[in-house]
């Protein structure tokens, strides 16, 4: 088993500073371009249309992930759908579909966050909270110029989240990412550690980990992609909801030593780290 990567992803990850190609190196990887039809490997590339997915891994036939398998994760509505089916019942902001020019559920209350299936970029860079139908039809608007203009917008419930701290668009909630290989959960790391890099309310308690962990396993199940991430938030209640999940394979980190972990447990090495306040190991 290798570790690819795709070649044209290194401007977007020098655009964001991201090192983790850098990371993938160390740990042997190779551009896919160099790699053999009949090589056995697993792929990290960045989240760019199913289709060009496609064409990219065509020919490779022992190639992991799968488009079927990267497919489900790239979409929150496909996430969120294939939870349903699965019947994966984890603590999750109700999330309501509104196409373009469709009535507004009957059942629709605010306030509400909005966000499209594939981003959750807000309105201005800010979280807006929504808080009547007149802002949701603006805010809307302004998703759509900026994502497409028949974009889905899911309009989740309004969660008030812990504070880890804070950035120029405000506060950075208490939200950490769970890394599940082959189903079963492994790693863990705050979400926003390029934000910042020492959040209150870490490191989370054993409690906090087991439960995250529950709960990462059971999302787990409803894919087949041998890396998922699923991220929680912590509400400032002190409960945990899921936020939403998606493929490892083209999942963002700060965390160095978590990260190449991950990646060389799909290797089948267990790589410890040292203990953290804002990562480790379950």
């Amino acid at each position: 088993m290798n570790l690819l990567y795709d070649n044209r992803d290194d401007a977007a990850h020098r655009a964001r500073g991201s090192e983790i190609l850098y990371w993938l190196d160390d740990l042997g990887a190779i551009p896919i371009s160099e790699a053999g039809p009949e090589d056995e490997a697993f792929l990290f590339a960045g989240a760019r249309p199913i289709d060009d997915y496609r064409q990219l891994v065509s020919g490779f036939r022992r190639l992991r992930d799968t488009p079927e398998e990267r497919g489900p994760l790239l979409r929150l509505d496909s996430v969120l759908d294939a939870l349903g089916a699965a019947e994966v019942n984890v603590p999750t902001p109700r999330t309501w579909h509104l196409p373009l020019d469709a009535k507004l559920p009957d059942d629709l209350t605010f306030p509400l966050f909005l966000r499209t299936p594939f981003s959750s970029l807000k309105l201005g860079g800010n979280i807006s909270k929504v808080r009547n139908v007149g802002q949701l039809q603006s805010e809307s608007a302004e998703l759509r110029r900026l994502l497409g203009w028949d974009a889905l917008i899911l309009a989740r419930e309004w969660c008030d989240l812990a504070p880890a701290g804070g950035s120029v668009y405000g506060p950075v909630p208490q939200e950490i990412r769970t890394w599940i290989v082959d189903k079963e959960p492994f790693a863990w790391s705050f979400h926003y550690l390029n934000v910042v890099p020492s959040p209150s309310g870490f490191p989370p308690a054993a409690e906090d980990l087991r439960e995250l962990k529950g709960m990462a396993r059971r999302i787990g199940t409803a894919f087949s992609s041998r890396c998922v991430v699923a991220d929680f938030a912590r509400s400032k209640k002190g409960h945990w909801l899921f936020i939403e999940a998606g493929p490892g394979s083209c999942a963002g980190t700060a965390h160095e030593h978590v990260f190449k972990s991950v990646a060389a447990k799909l290797l089948g090495e267990l790589l410890p780290i040292p203990v953290n306040a804002v990562g480790g190991l379950f």
